[in-house]
């Protein structure tokens, strides 16, 4: 099992120490969370909380988390460290035009020496996606259309592509990574388990372990109808409460490979310092990391 950190709302100018302190202390990766801007006004119910509201404005209206754009971050994190893999968990992939970010991925990719991995989503926020311009309703179709111009885009050899939504006349992109990018589809909907199951991974958040297992049983489902099952597949998943040893257990034998401790911002800490992050950090090391390696070995 790998442990990532998820840096999501954490204050920008402790960023680069956060990574390298991860590194340090044995975690995978480092994921981030993805908006354009934070609308004054919206009207879409949040997924992941029992209000609908997202976690936004703790005590403060004017408050906003703070969002790096994920592919500038990956590449400046990997300048920090060696090891740790980086990944927007999830990048709102429909928001953009895919060209435009197939050359950001490409370059954080290369300069990253192929540690940056494609977590993509659909998105909630639909007012974000009328701020830009961008179609809410086709956002699915379009996303399906957007991963396939950017892998060929990515392969650094001449391609085209003729949809329903992109039209690409021959072109070829550099600088690409040596390696193909890994993409992970996030959600849960049909649409969504059927989209992960013709990539490299899912990327699932906030379940009960019963939960978990049913999606991943309907995921391998796709898997098999499309004939994926026997390529190399990763399951990133998060559960409401953070699993004891005995459930992380049960979650590798569902084939979940990957899961993260969830980010200050989600444990009621909007701001804080660096040295209680690296604190927490280096308790999660221990009590976790190390003694599921010890359980597990």
């Amino acid at each position: 099992m790998q442990f990532w950190q998820s840096v999501h709302g954490v204050e920008p100018d402790q960023l680069i120490e956060v990574a390298r302190s991860a590194e340090s202390l044995g975690y995978s990766g480092i994921t981030c969370g993805d908006h354009l801007v934070k609308p004054a006004t919206y009207a879409q119910a949040y997924l992941y909380s029992d209000d609908g509201r997202p976690p936004w404005d703790p005590g403060d209206p004017a408050w906003t988390p703070p969002y790096a754009d994920p592919w500038i971050l990956g590449a400046v994190l990997a300048q920090a460290t060696e090891r740790l893999r980086f990944m927007p968990y999830v990048y709102v992939l429909p928001l953009r035009e895919p060209v435009s970010v197939a050359k950001q991925l490409a370059t954080a990719a290369f300069f990253a020496q192929d540690r940056i991995v494609l977590g993509v989503g659909a998105g909630w926020l639909k007012e974000e996606f009328d701020l830009v311009g961008a179609d809410w309703r086709t956002r699915g179709r379009r996303l399906d259309e957007m991963l396939e111009i950017i892998a060929l885009l990515l392969g650094g050899r001449d391609a085209e592509f003729h949809g329903n939504y992109y039209d690409l006349p021959p072109c070829r992109m550099r600088p690409v990574p040596s390696l193909p990018v890994p993409v992970m589809v996030g959600g849960h909907s049909d649409a969504a388990l059927r989209r992960a199951a013709r990539t490299s991974g899912w990327l699932g958040v906030d379940y009960e372990l019963d939960e978990l297992a049913t999606l991943i049983g309907r995921l391998q489902g796709y898997r098999r109808e499309l004939g994926t099952e026997n390529t190399p597949f990763e399951i990133f998943a998060v559960l409401k409460q953070f699993p004891d040893l005995d459930t992380l257990r049960r979650m590798s034998d569902l084939g979940v490979t990957m899961t993260q401790d969830y980010a200050w911002f989600y444990k009621g800490e909007p701001t804080s310092s660096l040295a209680h992050k690296r604190e927490t950090m280096s308790r999660f090391a221990e009590q976790t990391i190390q003694a599921y390696a010890r359980a597990t070995h």
